[in-house]
């Protein structure tokens, strides 16, 4: 029987969906009078739920934002005013398919009686928000799970941990616990290892994306949709990036969904094409809030065809999203003779399994298939021999492998009022470090002198410079530059077969000077 097969590696997949704000409002709302934007309207039967139409192509998956947050605004349908004091960030209790559940009553926060004749815009805030996506088969629902993670090595999606409650009550007569319930849920850490081939984890782990410069774009823009399903648009200086994909109703929609105001500027995002380079410059982010992307992990048993989740416990497809996953540590490690490889940690938000007709990856069945996916040279990886490594204002050509370590020493906070202790309502960023090993040949003894400066290394001596470029080329590269570093160790050995010295060396770097990656990776945020 079909049912009694086990799940193997061959059925296991992981993709990634970019979390970003979502303007439900203006994705799935209504016109209000001669108000430029959409608009969603109260349930006529509940004061703090709002409500829209549903059709294949707006539907949500159940309860994935429970616990995200919303700001809002309401309007008259009188004359189109924003009401006085109605802008407010609130929670979400819960979704179905076609409304979203507010912690308050929306009376209460306007301050009137009936709001049967107000509209509301809505924007869900990005933190655990993954990206809604129209579903391509009726009656489905599915997500914007269809990135491509690039060359996995291996991957451990974060465990899920119930804290066991055993209590004694007050009759005895056993010395067995009297009553037993769970606890919160915590979560642990996801490790992802993969064979570097772009610089998108730069972006998740730094937190900023603050430029973006484009060349050789195609031709065809954002504002003509019609038969762009598939395709990515940007423009050059702006740091939005926009996929289109159709719906069951063969109507193309723009994902993330855009707001009122870039809605008429379409025209001025133009394809990203085979040939379209793409310039990212990432710098930190000191507010203690990371981006963040949902990871969806799914099992499926070898022989079937089928690609929708089906019901617990005969599952024949099983899908988790991981919501809310954040960047706790990032390594970067190159060795000789090797692919530059990288290790991230990340901690999650929420574990949410997937209901029924539920398509994970958004149906697509092969690797190939994958957004971001491309079966050129550009999926190769960045190479040993790709590098240089500049210290102490020389080059270090006698490298023979080394690590680059950033943390953000995340912290995990629960708030009152999430209304579901399997949510973890914050991740805060601690103290940022970066820390890097060599093991290397020396010819001098610079290293020993800096270890023994009792004063930071600075850009007037001369920066830490680490640059992996493909093949030399200058369209596909990482540069990353440290200021104000101390030698924190070196260790020179005495070697029993009087070889060469090798010498391992630690640095602690406290600021980032610059981050560029240029590539043609798409980073949506």
């Amino acid at each position: 029987m079909v049912l009694n097969e086990v799940y193997t590696g061959a059925g296991l997949s992981a993709t990634m969906i970019p979390e970003a704000d979502f303007e439900i409002s203006q994705a799935f709302g209504t016109e209000q009078e001669d108000v430029s934007g959409l608009y969603l309207l109260l349930n006529s039967s509940s004061k703090d739920t709002l409500t829209w139409s549903l059709t294949n192509d707006t539907r949500l998956v159940v309860d994935i934002y429970k616990g995200c947050m919303a700001t809002l605004t309401a309007y008259t349908n009188v004359d189109g005013l924003i009401v006085s004091g109605s802008e407010v960030t609130l929670m979400i209790k819960t979704n179905t398919a076609n409304t979203i559940v507010f912690n308050q009553n929306l009376h209460s926060v306007l301050g009137v009686e009936n709001t049967s004749g107000y509209g509301f815009t809505c924007k869900i805030l990005s933190y655990g928000a993954p990206v809604y996506a129209p579903t391509p088969t009726a009656s489905k629902v599915t997500l914007l799970s269809d990135n491509w993670l690039g060359l996995v090595n291996t991957i451990s999606p974060p465990t899920v941990d119930a804290e066991m409650k055993q209590v004694n009550l007050a009759l005895g007569g056993t010395r067995n616990f009297g009553f037993q319930f769970k606890g919160a849920e915590t979560l642990g850490e996801a490790s992802i290892d993969v064979s570097l081939n772009n610089g998108s984890w730069l972006y998740y782990t730094l937190g900023n994306l603050n430029s973006l410069t484009t060349t050789g774009q195609g031709t065809n823009t954002l504002n003509a949709l019609s038969e762009q399903s598939g395709k990515a648009f940007a423009q050059s200086g702006i740091t939005k990036i926009y996929r289109v994909e159709e719906g069951s109703l063969g109507n193309e929609k723009i994902l993330p969904t855009p707001t009122a105001a870039v809605s008429t500027d379409l025209a001025n995002y133009d394809e990203i094409d085979a040939d379209t380079v793409l310039t990212y410059g990432f710098t930190e982010n000191n507010t203690g809030d990371l981006p963040s992307f949902a990871l969806e992990v799914t099992n499926q048993k070898g022989s079937l065809t089928t690609l929708e989740t089906d019901a617990a416990p005969s599952s024949s497809v099983f899908t988790r999203i991981f919501t809310g996953c954040q960047v706790q540590s990032l390594a970067l490690n190159f060795e000789e003779g090797q692919e530059v490889k990288a290790t991230i940690g990340a901690v999650a938000r929420k574990a949410h399994d997937s209901a029924a007709a539920y398509l994970p990856k958004r149906a697509t069945t092969s690797p190939t298939d994958l957004f971001n996916y491309n079966s050129t040279a550009n999926n190769n990886p960045y190479m040993f021999s790709d590098g240089s490594l500049k210290i102490y204002g020389q080059t270090f050509a006698r490298v023979k492998s080394g690590t680059l370590t950033i943390s953000n020493n995340l912290t995990p906070q629960r708030f009152i009022g999430q209304y579901d202790k399997t949510i973890t309502s914050a991740h805060i960023a601690g103290q940022r470090t970066y820390e890097l090993t060599m093991n290397l040949l020396i010819t001098d003894m610079t290293v020993w002198t800096e270890l023994r400066n009792q004063n930071e290394t600075d850009n007037t001596v001369g920066l830490i410079e680490l640059v992996f470029a493909k093949d030399g080329s200058a369209s596909d590269k990482i540069t990353i530059k440290l200021d104000d570093y101390l030698t924190q160790s070196v260790d020179i050995p005495f070697p029993e077969d009087k070889g060469p010295l090798e010498v391992s060396v630690t640095i602690s770097a406290r600021t980032l000077n610059s981050c560029e990656y240029v590539g043609r990776h798409v980073i949506q945020i």
